[in-house]
């Protein structure tokens, strides 16, 4: 079965470096990190995706990390608010691409909440809801309102006892089969209680932020601990060089808006 249908995504921009969370494993490299780039888009299209990408924005370092801004449902798009405010300028140039595919079927969040999409992680009907640094309660609470009216449920897993953490989906990431990927920090949950959960090795832990895109998961090469555990689960996996991306604190996820076949309900 079909998961995703279509993605957006952003070409990485030449302020890439600049970015607002640079991690601690030297400066990105703008060139390599287009090379990486090209390489994802590519991975989607042979998972059967039609990829839209979207033309660099200089005056915004990290809006490579388009699945921020938005969030993407087979019934509607929620148009986030940053809790990092200097990435607020982000949201109306994504606005366009996502009335593309919307239309009129958009909801927003309102201030003084703040959700950004790294903290929201999707199981079929319901949707698990970070409380981070960047995601406050106010923003969670709007957003499950929202996610109420059209059909879905959800809970909020509060991270900001982690430190290493820096969204939910950096943490844990859904692979299907009621099977998730995590950090150690997060294994133990109680939302997920009821899930199999593959847990990296600390030194693996960037590969808990990977994305199942229809019949593969796309996990970030070179942790082989990690690529077993997810084999040896039946998932067939399809590795890609993240380097650059790593070093801007972004991952496998942060890159792409996934958009499943949409279902719009009758106005």
């Amino acid at each position: 079965m079909k998961q995703f249908e279509q993605a957006i995504v952003r070409i990485p921009c030449d302020r890439f470096p600049e970015g607002i969370t640079p991690g601690s494993l030297g400066k990105a490299d703008v060139a390599s990190a287009r090379k990486q780039h090209q390489a994802y888009i590519e991975t989607l299209k042979a998972c059967g995706v039609k990829v839209t990408v979207l033309e660099a924005e200089n005056d915004f370092p990290d809006s490579c990390f388009v699945e921020d801004p938005a969030i993407v449902t087979d019934r509607v798009a929620i148009i986030t608010r940053f809790g990092a405010a200097s990435r607020s300028g982000e949201t109306p140039l994504i606005l366009p691409a996502i009335t593309a595919v919307y239309g009129d079927h958009i909801e927003t969040i309102q201030a003084p909440g703040t959700v950004e999409g790294g903290d929201i992680c999707q199981v079929g009907e319901h949707f698990f809801i970070g409380l981070s640094l960047r995601t406050n309660d106010e923003g969670a609470r709007q957003l499950g309102e929202i996610l109420k009216k059209y059909g879905f449920t959800s809970s909020t897993i509060d991270i900001r006892k982690y430190k290493t953490v820096l969204h939910l989906k950096t943490g844990m990431s859904y692979l299907g089969n009621d099977t998730f990927i995590v950090m150690p920090e997060i294994m133990d949950e109680p939302e997920l209680k009821k899930y199999t959960k593959l847990v990296v090795t600390p030194e693996e832990s960037y590969a808990a932020n990977c994305i199942r895109v229809n019949d593969f998961v796309i996990i970030p090469a070179g942790f082989t601990n990690a690529i077993a555990q997810v084999e040896g689960a039946g998932f067939k996996t399809l590795p890609l060089e993240m380097s650059e991306f790593r070093k801007q604190d972004g991952g496998l996820s942060c890159l792409s808006l996934r958009i499943p076949e949409l279902h719009f309900a009758s106005q």
